[in-house]
């Protein structure tokens, strides 16, 4: 079977698994652990390229990298209704390139802070992990969370790229949308990159994408909450509509 390699909490990782589950494509999810599955990671892909998340083997042994080009292979693999209509596909990329733009910010954020939580490292670490050992095995989480900010070169200082590159996108995004439900008209990719860069406004509803209590308040700006929540409010929309899990 099919088998997407990523981070749970990744807005990347997020928009590959939604459209693998719009166009109804079987696969296992392998949750990625930073640093103890790196090298495991790097035999996934070709020499020479650098091995990230997500990661769709398709078949085993091969691999779809990016999320862009894995939501592209679940059109050609799946059905259901077009997440790439060939008219709207100049205008799907460039809300795709907004949202990596954006998520990039985000990650640039939320990693600091999670080194500095407890409570997030201790939710962090693998499910086999035991509750009354995982404040034990935090220093591992944070090796991990390390790791991944050397790996993806993240800053520590984000205020200036919160305010030059993400508040101009979310308000692009309001006004592209103008009250409408869909950017191009009807359920389109834009709609799910678009949606998943509002994670720095709170990360979407628990039965959607759960997670623990000290996470959700990492990836959490509170002037972005309080800024955009007509955002958020689309966001949870479109969730309840057209998440399928």
């Amino acid at each position: 079977m099919r088998t997407l390699v990523g981070l749970a909490y990744s807005g990347w990782t997020e928009k590959a698994r939604w459209a693998l589950d719009h166009h109804r494509v079987a696969y296992r999810f392998h949750n990625y652990v930073p640093l103890i599955q790196e090298r495991w990671l790097r035999k996934q892909v070709a020499p020479g390229v650098k091995g990230s998340v997500p990661l769709l083997l398709d078949p085993p042994g091969a691999a779809v990298h990016g999320s862009f080009a894995i939501a592209k292979r679940a059109e050609e693999l799946g059905q259901g209704s077009p997440l790439f209509p060939p008219e709207h596909l100049t205008a799907i990329t460039r809300w795709n390139d907004t949202s990596e733009q954006v998520l990039d910010v985000a990650r640039t954020y939320a990693m600091p802070r999670m080194l500095a939580s407890n409570k997030a490292q201790a939710e962090a670490l693998p499910k086999f992990v035991p509750g009354w050992l995982r404040g034990a095995f935090a220093p591992t989480a944070r090796m991990g969370m390390r790791f991944v900010m050397r790996k993806h070169q993240v800053p520590v200082s984000t205020e200036a790229l919160i305010e030059s590159t993400v508040v101009p996108a979310f308000e692009k995004l309001r006004a592209a949308l103008g009250g409408r439900p869909y950017l191009e008209g009807s359920f389109t990719y834009a709609d799910i990159t678009a949606s998943v860069m509002l994670v720095l406004a709170g990360p979407v509803a628990d039965r959607h994408l759960p997670m623990g209590p000290g996470t959700r308040a990492v990836w959490t700006h509170e002037g972005l909450a309080t800024r955009f929540p007509d955002l958020v409010a689309w966001r949870d929309a479109l969730y309840d509509k057209h998440r399928r899990t």
